[in-house]
């Protein structure tokens, strides 16, 4: 019998819920808090399906913010087959976007970008916190912060045309707050696209039409069109390129079903790539010659691609064709994917709007983000969600409803440029990071405490264990402290009769599965773990 099934893991706090999920959703505690299932099957483990799984606990007073707890749990991620870890447990209100939540956060089809990849983290919106805005400077002398991806404990940023020899150029973020040149990996004028795959970091390059932005051309016309593994310093080894006519961009990479999915921008075509490189044709959605894919994700099984024009969303996995999957009115360029609340959204062009999946072909509207045109960078950020539009150079936060609340305008309206875009993001250090152009900047968002794991999570099992104190959460990795954060104010906002929820979060809900989950009346310290 496994020990922890006899005594506690933590001999001196007192325990006030075990729930070890080997054959049911029962507590073995004397307080009895069993679980509702839905969709859950237990073999020695709950297992979570992504999309319909939770198990709600009933509300535990000790968990509302009123005094400090400590939870632990096993969990192992089952994101293989096109869908996203996801949420653990959480105490969280979609209603009013409040609450904690221990989750993992990917966040594929950010515009080009598969910006996170298996990011632990502990965060609690609270609804209250002021909004502080940082300007981090730009990544060399580049126009444009066209990727930006968390990886291996780094921020990195790939940027257009950097002025000392026109080519993109990939960045990282010194502790130091300086940018480090990681080198640029071939001659074209952009690194446009960035995914973690297997445990690396790929870069996709393009020869990008500046045009397009009301921007003067790049004097480099080198054509791109490569992808690129990152083996440190600036070395970057070349790993396989699109094998269509005139190939020039990868416009989008992500993960999907074990491969690297990379997109064409300029010609037509998609392709599924295998860790040695070879690769598989996935066709393209739509008319050749008409139609360009704009953006990559996966959600629930199946693999998404934004286009332009009118062709909208269409949808395929790795053996069947593509699919169309929108119907959209005054819809002629989608250009990013987000998952909230368990539910696909997309943002679009003429009009800086949100569109949520309704299955089949059916999209809902979530609504206007201002005056603006288009919506690019997206992100879910510590329980909110946000976007980033053009020709504004804004950043808006998803109020409910159809309605969004301006928090920050990132490029400066008295330049002189006719397009001002908020094109990238990423969730790094407990803050959300967001890329720009013409200025080639890049800021990053603090409000509600969050911290995050900037690491992506390696396949099997491992345990987590998150702590509150009454002033800050901290987050513990496989018995590692890996980071902290602080409440700005006294508020931690209406927990009230919410149930306690295991395989859910603001995200999405959990794929994979999850056991011996434990709940302490205290802050568990360092010190206890290691006994």
């Amino acid at each position: 019998m496994d020990k922890r099934e006899e005594q506690p893991l933590y001999k001196h706090a007192k325990r006030i819920g075990h729930w070890p999920l080997r054959s049911d959703s029962k507590d073995t505690t004397s307080y009895e808090r069993h679980g509702i299932t839905q969709a859950v099957r237990f073999e020695e483990a709950a297992i979570f399906d992504g999309k319909l799984s939770s198990i709600e606990l009933p509300h535990i007073e000790e968990t509302d913010g009123r005094a400090p707890f400590s939870l632990s749990l096993e969990f192992e991620i089952d994101d293989d087959h096109g869908f996203l870890p996801g949420g653990l447990c959480s105490h969280y209100s979609e209603e009013r976007m409040t609450g904690w939540h221990l989750s993992i956060l990917s966040q594929p089809g950010v515009t080009s970008t598969q910006a996170n990849w298996r990011n632990l983290q502990f965060g609690w919106s609270t609804g209250a916190a002021a909004d502080e805005w940082k300007d981090w400077g730009c990544p060399g002398n580049g126009k444009m912060v066209c990727s930006l991806c968390v990886h291996e404990g780094d921020l990195y940023a790939g940027i257009y045309d950097d002025a000392r020899d026109h080519r993109g150029r990939v960045y990282k973020l010194g502790e130091d707050g300086n940018w480090v040149d990681c080198g640029n990996p071939d001659d074209s004028n952009s690194v446009w696209s960035m995914a973690e795959f297997n445990g690396s970091l790929y870069a996709g390059t393009m020869r990008y039409k500046a045009a397009g932005s009301a921007l003067p051309e790049s004097p480099n016309q080198v054509a791109g069109g490569r992808i690129y593994r990152y083996e440190g310093g600036q070395t970057w080894s070349y790993f396989g390129e699109l094998p269509i006519e005139g190939n020039d961009s990868i416009g989008a990479l992500t993960v999907y079903d074990g491969k690297l999915i990379a997109m064409s921008f300029y010609p037509h075509g998609i392709f599924a790539f295998d860790a040695d490189g070879s690769c598989e044709p996935l066709g393209a959605p739509g008319p050749e010659g008409i139609t360009r894919t704009m953006t990559l994700t996966p959600f629930q099984g199946r693999l998404f691609a934004g286009c332009n024009e009118i062709m909208g969303i269409w949808s395929r996995t790795l053996q069947d064709p593509w699919i169309s999957s929108s119907e959209l009115t005054n819809c002629d360029q989608v250009y990013c994917f987000t998952v909230f609340h368990n539910a696909l959204l997309t943002g679009i062009w003429p009009e800086a709007r949100m569109l949520q999946y309704e299955g089949g072909t059916s999209w809902s509207d979530l609504g206007l983000m201002g005056e603006e045109k288009e919506v690019m960078g997206v992100s879910v950020f510590n329980g909110r969600l946000y976007g980033g539009t053009l020709p504004g150079g804004q950043v808006y936060r998803y109020a409910g409803g159809s309605s969004w609340d301006l928090v920050g305008v990132l490029e400066p309206p008295e330049l002189d440029v006719l397009l001002r875009r908020v094109w990238s993001m990423a969730v790094y250090k407990g803050q959300l990071f967001a890329g720009t152009l013409p200025s080639g900047k890049v800021w990053s968002l603090r409000n509600d405490p969050l911290a995050t794991c900037d690491f992506g999570l390696s396949s099997g099992w491992h345990r987590a264990v998150v702590t509150y104190d009454m002033e800050q959460l901290s987050l513990y990795l496989d018995g590692q402290f890996i980071a902290s954060a602080t409440f700005q104010n006294e508020n931690r906002g209406d927990l009230s009769m919410l149930p306690l929820s295991l395989g859910k979060g603001p995200q999405c809900h959990f794929s994979g599965r999850i056991r011996e989950v434990e709940l302490f009346d205290e802050a568990i310290s360092i010190d206890q773990m290691k006994k």
